[in-house]
């Protein structure tokens, strides 16, 4: 049984993350920095406004704390201060600044953007939801709003909510790519290629030069077994970005469909050398090594893929079946075992422990 089939399992479609700077001044990425000499702020907060445009982050930081102590019932200065500090990772203070900011204007939307932007760096996903929600309510034309609140959506398994929130965006602006690549990604994991491709193709007309959308292309075309015009995306996305460990896996993979096992394995290691921590080269290579006998190099690298990535249930699952194929069932079965704590509805895994059991008995 070979898990390369299996969509969910095998492709690894890239999401365009946060669609501007954690810190960023502006209500919306594609809204100009407000311009610091206008008249409706003081001229301490000009002063920041302008360090931060210059990306000033530590000097910014000190001058928006003095704007906090002048004026300590000022939205925006707490906003600003909390923006900035979360720009340098000082996240702690960032969230007190911005729920200071929320309190003083409990209409203002910014605040809950960077509380939303902060929790997801945080891998707080849940709280992230909950905060981007209340910005694009108090918001609802922030095309920033509704795209971070997609991806926090994505990330805690709502696909539905997220694509409906990538396609708000995608409404409120028709010149950023990245919904429309990340509802390709979507699509694709609902198995839905004709749109997912649309997607992709979407944001590749808005802009040509990205390379992520030519990979997730190509995971798609692999996922709808057309190896051919998956080879053509990744291969497009090389030209762009030679070195793209996700486009040389991508290319490793699909020599691999192809019955070229050691092209698989060259392409997976140079994605490795690209990138020594992308862990599905490691996978792709440890499962094209053990096509090819080499058991030894197989395990040592699915060992490496799984500590960098211990949930990674493909690494689990394929890991299994090339122990089976060694003839180590009993490590193949914990393997299959972990696969299932992580995902209890993984029918592959499921079967395969099954029939291992089944052996046992007989």
């Amino acid at each position: 049984m070979s898990t390369t089939s299996i969509a969910a399992l095998t492709s690894l479609i890239a999401l365009a993350f946060l669609s501007a700077p954690i810190a960023a001044v502006a209500d919306d990425p594609h809204t100009p920095v407000p311009d610091p000499v206008a008249n409706t702020d003081s001229p301490a907060m000009q002063k920041g406004e302008k360090l931060y445009a210059q990306m000033k982050v530590k000097e910014a930081i000190d001058q928006f704390r003095e704007c906090t102590r002048l004026e300590p019932d000022n939205a925006k200065a707490h906003q600003r201060l909390g923006a900035v500090l979360a720009a340098h990772d000082e996240y702690e203070t960032a969230i007190l600044e911005e729920l200071q900011a929320a309190k003083l204007d409990p209409k203002y939307f910014l605040p809950h953007i960077i509380l939303g932007q902060v929790y997801a760096d945080q891998d707080k996903y849940e709280q992230a939801v909950a905060e981007f929600k209340i910005a694009t309510t108090l918001k609802p034309t922030s095309y920033r709003a509704h795209n971070d609140l997609g991806l926090a959506l994505t990330h805690v398994g709502q696909l539905d909510a997220a694509i409906a929130a990538y396609k708000k965006s995608a409404e409120l602006n028709d010149k950023d790519p990245t919904p429309h690549l990340n509802l390709g990604v979507l699509y694709a994991q609902k198995n839905d290629y004709t749109n997912a491709i649309k997607e992709e193709n979407a944001a590749i007309e808005l802009n040509k030069n990205v390379p992520v959308s030519y990979v997730n292309l190509g995971n798609i075309y692999a996922d709808a077994n057309d190896p051919e015009k998956a080879i053509d995306a990744f291969q497009t996305a090389l030209k762009l970005s030679p070195k793209h460990p996700n486009a040389l896996s991508g290319m490793g993979w699909m020599a691999g469909k192809k019955g070229d096992t050691k092209g698989d394995i060259e392409y997976q290691r140079k994605a490795l050398k690209s990138d020594p921590s992308f862990e599905p080269a490691h996978r792709r290579l440890a499962e094209a090594l053990c096509q090819s006998g080499d058991k030894k190099g197989a395990y040592a690298e699915f060992q490496a893929a799984l500590k960098g990535n211990p949930n990674d249930v493909t690494a689990l699952v394929q890991y299994a079946e090339c122990l089976v194929k060694n003839g180590q069932n009993d490590d193949a079965i914990s393997q299959y075992k972990k696969a299932i704590e992580i995902n209890p509805n993984l029918k592959i895994a499921q079967d395969g422990l099954s029939n291992l059991n089944k052996n046992k008995k007989q």
